[in-house]
């Protein structure tokens, strides 16, 4: 390729075109090729990219990271530019015959076999799943039992929902910026507002555009010093002292509280069922991997797999290796 698929002109028509469908704005001429059925996405003198290929490109990933990715242009568009840079340059090795090649040939011989061994294991999570299907009922049944002996995994710890003013210590000194939060707090409580005062002294670039907003979090999601002082807080409205992190000064502002909960069970049956079904499945796979890994055909050539072993240099063997090149380059650097 002459150019890299984003740089060149085709590359900047898809660009501008419109999610999913930009393609379609695109004028006739170099789009001719096109099938109702498997419209053409991308080409150039060497290979052609098809809807076909992004979607067998895509196939292998779960449902939500799909949505994710066909709701994002520029995501689609390096999906493409991949695949026309792949397909590119294998059509370039085989013209060139380096598929021919006996090591070649041996690599592809790999990557067949490793094909092969993922659709196996896929044919085996189908089955699997179907099996799984069969036997839902019963695990359905069994949910409750399974949610009361793990509820301590359903727990939502206390939570608060704050805001903050930061004085950062890589702008102030400490005394200097306890100062400041000092002042900053008496303005607030003269009646000065703690989302306006936020918008005007916070050195939080993050939340400083927002009043100063956290949003909800629980203990282990800040830095000690931090949760300490905000959890310390007794009512909504409340504004802590200065407190001392290593970011720097902190004033908090309490605006709500969550006591410790644990999350229903109908709220989390679907997460309990959709584990249960994953474990059915993996251990499924897993027999049958084992099986195969260590058969009653299986046999192993000791002799043979003990010659590929190289037995790695002594200690001494190093240091006397260090030795001579060292010992080497102060030659060489005493003659020049």
């Amino acid at each position: 390729m002459k150019d890299t698929f984003c740089n060149n002109r085709l590359g900047r028509k898809l660009m501008v075109g419109l999610a999913g469908v930009f393609l379609m704005m695109l004028g006739q001429g170099l789009w001719a090729q096109e099938k109702a059925d498997d419209p053409l996405l991308a080409k150039n003198d060497w290979a052609e990219i098809r809807k076909s290929d992004f979607e067998t490109a895509i196939s292998r990933y779960p449902d939500k990271m799909k949505k994710r990715l066909v709701s994002d242009q520029k995501t689609i568009i390096k999906i493409l530019s991949l695949l026309l840079r792949d397909k590119t340059l294998a059509a370039q090795a085989r013209a060139e015959k380096l598929d021919q090649e006996p090591k070649a040939k041996a690599w592809l011989a790999q990557e067949n076999n490793k094909l092969y061994a993922r659709l196996q294991v896929d044919k085996i999570e189908k089955e699997a799943g179907e099996a799984w299907a069969k036997k839902e009922a019963e695990y359905a049944a069994r949910a409750p039992e399974i949610y009361l002996a793990n509820k301590k995994k359903y727990e939502i710890p206390e939570q608060v929902k704050a805001s903050h003013i930061l004085i950062a210590l890589d702008k102030h000194s400490k005394e200097d910026g306890l100062k400041l939060a000092q002042e900053i707090k008496a303005k607030i409580a003269a009646g000065e507002d703690f989302g306006k005062a936020a918008e005007q002294y916070s050195e939080d670039k993050g939340s400083a555009g927002k009043n100063g907003a956290l949003g909800w979090f629980a203990s282990e999601q800040m830095v000690p010093e931090f949760s300490k002082a905000a959890f310390a807080l007794k009512k909504a409205g409340d504004v802590s002292e200065p407190v001392l992190s290593k970011f720097g000064w902190h004033l908090i502002l309490l605006e709500d509280k969550k006591e410790a909960s644990v999350r229903p069970f109908e709220e989390v049956k679907k997460d309990i069922m959709e584990e249960q079904k994953q474990k059915f499945v993996q251990d499924i796979v897993n027999k049958e991997l084992a099986e195969v890994e260590g058969g009653p055909t299986t046999v192993l050539n000791e002799k043979e797999i003990d010659a590929l072993y190289v037995v790695p240099p002594s200690q001494e063997e190093i240091n006397e290796l260090v030795k001579k090149t060292m010992s080497g380059k102060k030659e060489k650097s005493e003659k020049e």
